[in-house]
């Protein structure tokens, strides 16, 4: 089997190009990303990029999905969340060595999580990524009907790990500029995928699931709270674990940033809206794919450890700037 990434310059890509290797015969991504990542131009809103492409006839193929638009500066979400997702089914339609297609959807399908949330549950998204990837997700279902391609639907919490800037990379970052504390109790779930792990989940899917149509929530197991979390980045950083706020104190401190936010049309970064999403629990079971037999390769404390070494040993300034650049452009 060979494999064929769409949108493979960007970090999830980087941990595919690193378990698949040589097995990748091309990546297709509108840049080179922040890792210089080789690539061939193709935007997934032009159909003309995708009816350039030229398969090999006598390999069979696997297509892995990952061109997205997610974080909350950015705008393009139902463009290249949705329209691009019908353009590249209409691709893959036309070929018949395409046998298997991996599409990366998100909990934020789900909506509210608190008291967690499997593949059975029902899908409410309250943001526009969420909206949008529902969306892409009925579309491959009913294109699924009628193409005969194993197609593999995953839902990964909040992903991290080296190449990544989101919201455990910024974690991180509080816990080692020691200006970091933790909101309320602290025990809100908070579900988190290490990436390697999140892409083992995918190769073992492929080698082992032989359903035509598998959906899948991935979160690292145990699932751990905030709290628990960041005392173990916090031991890993040598910090002294932090204290902890009471919630309704932080919420005297934040509304009048969220009155001055709206005053100078900018984001202070602290306000009442961030103050709720650390204090809720966002939290997704991922048993069904375990029932499967998978079995995660890094724990989470062996996961935080190598991301904390990656953002020590890295320019994560220069980094994160070049990474924003490219991102808030969509």
């Amino acid at each position: 089997m060979k494999y064929i990434l769409i949108g493979g310059s960007g970090f999830i890509g980087q941990h595919f190009i690193k378990k698949l290797g040589d097995s990748i015969i091309a990546n297709y991504d509108i840049d080179e990303g922040i890792n210089n990542t080789a690539f061939t131009k193709c935007d997934i809103l032009l159909k003309s990029d995708l009816n350039k492409i030229k398969l090999p006839v006598k390999e069979d193929i696997t297509v892995i999905h990952l061109a997205a638009v997610h974080f909350d500066f950015q705008r393009k979400f139902h463009e290249t969340n949705v329209e691009g997702t019908k353009n590249v089914l209409f691709f893959l339609s036309k070929h018949s060595n395409i046998k298997k297609y991996v599409f990366f959807s998100s909990v934020a399908t789900y909506g509210d999580s608190e008291k967690g949330k499997n593949e059975h549950d029902k899908q409410i998204p309250y943001n526009d990524y969420g909206k949008s990837k529902l969306l892409a997700e009925n579309l491959i279902r009913k294109w699924q009907l009628n193409n005969n391609i194993q197609t593999i639907i995953i839902r990964p919490a909040v992903v991290y790990g080296e190449y990544n800037f989101g919201n455990v990379f910024n974690l991180i970052k509080q816990i080692k500029s020691g200006l970091f504390a933790i909101i309320g109790s602290g025990n809100n779930i908070k579900s988190i995928a290490y990436a390697p792990n999140l892409v083992e989940s995918v190769n073992f899917v492929l080698k082992n699931v032989k359903d035509p149509l598998f959906i899948y929530n991935y979160a690292d197991y145990p699932q751990l709270k905030i709290s628990e979390q960041s005392n173990i980045i916090s031991e890993i950083l040598n910090k002294k674990p932090p204290f902890k706020i009471p919630i309704l104190l932080t919420k005297l401190i934040t509304k009048p940033i969220d009155f001055f936010e709206l005053l100078l049309k900018k984001d202070l970064k602290v306000n009442s809206m961030r103050v709720e999403k650390f204090t809720t629990s966002t939290f997704f079971h991922s048993d069904l794919i375990r029932e499967k037999g998978f079995k995660q390769k890094f724990t989470t404390n062996e996961s935080l450890k190598r991301t904390c070494e990656w953002i020590l040993k890295t320019n994560i300034n220069l980094l994160r700037k070049k990474w924003y650049n490219k991102s808030s452009k969509l």
